[in-house]
C-alpha cells in the first residue's frame, strides 16, 4: 500500500508480491509469508464465498421467474465483499451497497431473515418497505443499503468521524462499485475523510482498466489495488488499511480489481436455479482459493460440494418458511414513516381498517375475499 504525503507506511505486502501494481497472495509456488496469516480464516472465508455464490444463484433463479422482484448478483465479487468484511472487527460498522448484501449474511443474518426480506414477507424486519437485498442487520453492525447509489460512503465517513470524536475505537467500511465513483457522494466522502482523517477504509470493486485507486492521491488518502480474484489478498490488505485507520492515520481506498469469468455470460437458467455455478474458470474467486486451502490441507477436496449441500437445504427452508408467511399486513404500510402520524395518514389508516372491516362481514367462510389483501405473486398460480 502506498501512502501519500508523509505519513509512514503501513503494514503491506513485500514488493515481491506486486505485479503491475496489483497485490496477489495467491502464487503457483505456495502463498507469500505476509499473506499466510489470512490463511487461519482461509476454511471459513472459503465457506462464506460457496455459501455467497449459491445463495446468489438462487436469488439470480428466483428473479428470473418472477418469484421476487430484485436481486444484484454478486457472483464474481465473493472474494472483494467476503474478505474485505471478514478483515474488520465485530465493533466496526460495514455500510455496503445493494450489490455487497452478502455482508450482511458474513456477519451473522441468518438466512432465514434474508429469505423473508427478498419475498417482503409478512415476517421482512423491513415490513416490505425496502427493496429485497436492502435487509436491515443493524444487530450485525451492518448498515441497510441506500436506495440511493454512493449515498452510503458519506454516511460511513460520517459514523466514522463521529467515532473518532467520541474516542470509540471503532472503523467504518464503505463497500461499492464503479460506478459510484462519477457522483458527487464519493467525492465528498473522499475529501472530507482526508481532512478529517477518518478511521474508515473505502473498498471499490472495479474493472481491470478504470484505475479507481489514483484517484486518492487527489484527497491525502492512502491507497492499494488487489487482484479481485483473490480472496487472501483482499482479506490482507483490508487489515492492512483498518490497523492504520485505527492508529489515527487516516483512511485508505482499495481498488479491487474484478475478475473476468468468461463462463458466467453462457450459463442458462438451469445452472443458476441448481447452484452449479461453482467452477466458472480459473479466474473463478472460488476455484483459486479451493486450489490453495486444499494444498495447504485447511479444507477437503470436495469441500465446496459439502458446503453447497448444506447451503442449499438451508436456502429451501427459507424461501419455503418465507412463503408460507405471506405477505405484510396492509396497515404496516403506515408503520415507522413518522415518530407522530400526521392526521392526514391516520384518517387513511382508519379508513382502510373499516373497508377491511365490511369485507370481513360480507366473505363468505373459506373464501379468500376477507383477508383484505391479494396473494403475493410468488404465491399465484402459473401455467
Amino acid at each position: 500500500m502506498q501512502p501519500i504525503a508523509t505519513d509512514p507506511p503501513p503494514a503491506a505486502p513485500p514488493a515481491s508480491v506486486l505485479a503491475d501494481d496489483l497485490v496477489r497472495a495467491l502464487r503457483d509456488d505456495g502463498v507469500e509469508a505476509s499473506f499466510r496469516p489470512a490463511l487461519e480464516l482461509g476454511a471459513a472465508l472459503y465457506r462464506h464465498m460457496v455459501r455467497a455464490r449459491v445463495v446468489s444463484a438462487r436469488m439470480v433463479a428466483l428473479q428470473r421467474a418472477e418469484r421476487v422482484g430484485f436481486h444484484t448478483s454478486s457472483i464474481g465479487d465473493e472474494a472483494a465483499i467476503v474478505g474485505a468484511t471478514l478483515a474488520m472487527r465485530a465493533t466496526d460498522w460495514v455500510f455496503p451497497g445493494a450489490r455487497e448484501w452478502y455482508a450482511a449474511l458474513a456477519r451473522g443474518l441468518p438466512l432465514t431473515t434474508y429469505a423473508h426480506h427478498a419475498f417482503g414477507s409478512a415476517e421482512d424486519p423491513a415490513k416490505g418497505h425496502a427493496a429485497p437485498d436492502h435487509a436491515p442487520a443493524r444487530a450485525f453492525n451492518v448498515v441497510p443499503p441506500s436506495g440511493v447509489i454512493g449515498a452510503h460512503l458519506p454516511q460511513a465517513v460520517g459514523a466514522a468521524w463521529a467515532a473518532r470524536i467520541e474516542k470509540d475505537d471503532v472503523a467504518t467500511l464503505a463497500l461499492f462499485g464503479a460506478e459510484v465513483v462519477e457522483g458527487g457522494d464519493f467525492h465528498n466522502a473522499l475529501n472530507f475523510a482526508g481532512v478529517f482523517k477518518t478511521p474508515v477504509v473505502f473498498v471499490c470493486r472495479a474493472k481491470p482498466a478504470a484505475r479507481i485507486v489514483d484517484r486518492a492521491v487527489a484527497y491525502g488518502l492512502a491507497s492499494a489495488r488487489v487482484d479481485g480474484g483473490d480472496a487472501l489478498a483482499v482479506l490482507t490488505v483490508v487489515e492492512a488499511a483498518l490497523a492504520r485507520a485505527i492508529r489515527g492515520k487516516g483512511p485508505t481506498l482499495v481498488e479491487v480489481v474484478s475478475p473476468v469469468l468468461s463462463r458466467l455470460a453462457s450459463l442458462d437458467d438451469a445452472a443458476f436455479a441448481n447452484g452449479d455455478v461453482l467452477d466458472l474458470g480459473e479466474d473463478d474467486p472460488l476455484t483459486r482459493i479451493r486450489k490453495v486451502l486444499v494444498r495447504e490441507k485447511r479444507i477437503e477436496l470436495g469441500a465446496h460440494e459439502t458446503i453447497a449441500h448444506e447451503v442449499g437445504a438451508e436456502l429451501d427452508a427459507a424461501i419455503a418458511a418465507a412463503e408460507r408467511a405471506g405477505a405484510p399486513r396492509p396497515a404496516t404500510i403506515f408503520e415507522d414513516v413518522y415518530a407522530d402520524m400526521p392526521a392526514h395518514l391516520a384518517a387513511q389508516k382508519r379508513l382502510g381498517a373499516s373497508r377491511s372491516d365490511a369485507q370481513r362481514a360480507t366473505s363468505t367462510p373459506g373464501s379468500d375475499s376477507g383477508s383484505g389483501r391479494e396473494k403475493p405473486s410468488h404465491q399465484k398460480e402459473r401455467g
